[in-house]
């Protein structure tokens, strides 16, 4: 009787730490770290003017990218080393509100490092980043553009307004700049095995992003484009409606916050229909930190969204979700605990497979629990995908665990007593 109590309570025990012992990969992960660079030093700032544009580990910098006949020109860093042959993937990485490009471009490299690092499946030489400059005028006094590159308003750049320089050229919105880049890496001469473009903001970048997606000219290509939306401080509202009204706010629905009217040049004669017609085909990645409080743009058509990020964002997806039906081809990540943090979005789990693994709409969209500040109407994640990424081995594994771990103690026990009863 007690060698058979024996040779079961072995084999519990056996499993127990087999659930509990790391891996080989996991231990390896906890002692070593992925190459992290320091933010490149430069001098100026947002306010007076960037002074240059540094030189950055592993990007190759080009004061006057060309992007098309006429001689419009625009900065750019972009990854350097690469066999154009080999690149199978490109993340067009937009700045933050400070025109930071040279941040955000050695950002995105220390997210693919850290992808790089922990995932095997993802190869630095098959992904092109780059992170194109709008620069203002301010910029130009101050040295780092070139007096023949393209120059926008202090913020109209987010919005695809026209350039404001040089004068040679004009009516050049900052859409039709994306334009360029993403026609660049789809150009199957340039980049023959190229199979996905990534537009990819956080914040400003997000923003404009978000309002490219939905203002882009052309549906060329849309089955290789992806646009990854994290944290914008303000939103193209896409219906009328919204979830905080303000009755002295009589331009809530206009362009750049909704709609209505004030669309820049870059929109033609299209129209509300259109518009989200053509955003809501889009491959679209939302993502939002659920530690995002702040209020960031104080304007009474960006209140109308939400008393901050994160609640806009919960508000925007639920929008969606009771307005037109949430679109099969949209995910939404909330990343738990992380603020208005570019590094941490990028390098959190959910970032780093959206910029450099994701290829199609596989997960179910959670929208958070309705409070105050969202639309009546609040959906879960089961209505809103049509697929869902499962997690099943890795709960089954869990709650292996957790039950040997409660019965490990009994499991001592018993075997002491018995032990006990034969001496």
């Amino acid at each position: 009787m007690l060698l058979c109590l024996l040779f079961l309570a072995v084999p519990s025990l056996a499993a127990y730490a087999q659930a509990r012992r790391p891996s080989p990969t996991e231990g390896h992960v906890r002692r070593q770290q992925w190459a992290e660079n320091p933010d490149p030093a430069v001098g100026g700032g947002s306010d007076t003017g960037w002074t240059e544009m540094p030189q950055i580990t592993q990007a190759a910098a080009y004061p006057e990218w060309t992007l098309d006949n006429n001689g419009a020109k625009i900065p750019v860093f972009q990854s350097s080393g690469l066999d154009q042959n080999e690149v199978t993937r490109a993340v067009i990485v937009l700045p933050g509100k400070p025109r930071d490009c040279w941040n955000y471009w050695n950002i995105m490299n220390n997210a693919l490092n850290k992808a790089t690092y922990q995932n095997t499946s993802v190869s630095r030489s098959q992904i092109s980043i780059m992170a194109p400059c709008f620069w203002t005028e301010v910029d130009v006094q101050a040295g780092a553009a070139k007096p023949d590159v393209l120059v926008w308003g202090e913020t109209t750049w987010i919005s695809g307004h026209e350039n404001v320089g040089p004068s040679g050229i004009s009516n050049y919105s900052s859409y039709q700049a994306l334009d360029a880049l993403i026609a660049y890496y789809m150009d199957r001469s340039t980049y023959p095995n190229l199979n996905t473009v990534v537009l990819a903001g956080h914040s400003a970048g997000a923003q404009m992003t978000q309002r490219y997606a939905g203002m882009r000219a052309t549906p060329a290509d849309d089955d290789r484009l992806h646009f990854w939306i994290a944290n914008p401080g303000s939103l193209m509202w896409l219906s009328e409606d919204r979830p905080i009204p303000n009755a002295t706010c009589s331009d809530f629905d206009d362009y750049k916050y909704g709609l209505q009217s004030g669309y820049p040049a870059y929109a033609g004669d299209r129209k509300r229909k259109s518009i989200t017609d053509s955003y809501n085909k889009r491959l679209i990645n939302y993502a939002w930190g659920t530690a995002d409080n702040g209020d960031g743009d104080t304007r009474c058509q960006a209140e109308t969204q939400g008393p901050t990020h994160y609640t806009r964002g919960q508000n925007f997806v639920s929008m969606i979700n009771s307005t037109f039906g949430w679109p099969s081809n949209a995910t939404v990540d909330w990343i738990e605990g992380v603020s208005h943090d570019n590094v941490g979005m990028m390098e959190s789990a959910e970032g780093l497979y959206k910029l450099f693994s994701y290829q199609k709409a596989d997960f179910i969209v959670e929208v958070p629990v309705s409070n105050s500040t969202t639309t009546s109407s609040s959906h879960k994640s089961s209505s809103t995908s049509k697929s869902k990424h499962s997690n099943a081995s890795s709960d089954a594994k869990l709650t292996l665990a957790h039950y040997y771990c409660r019965m490990l103690p009994a499991v001592l026990a018993f075997v002491t007593l018995l032990s006990s009863l034969t001496i």
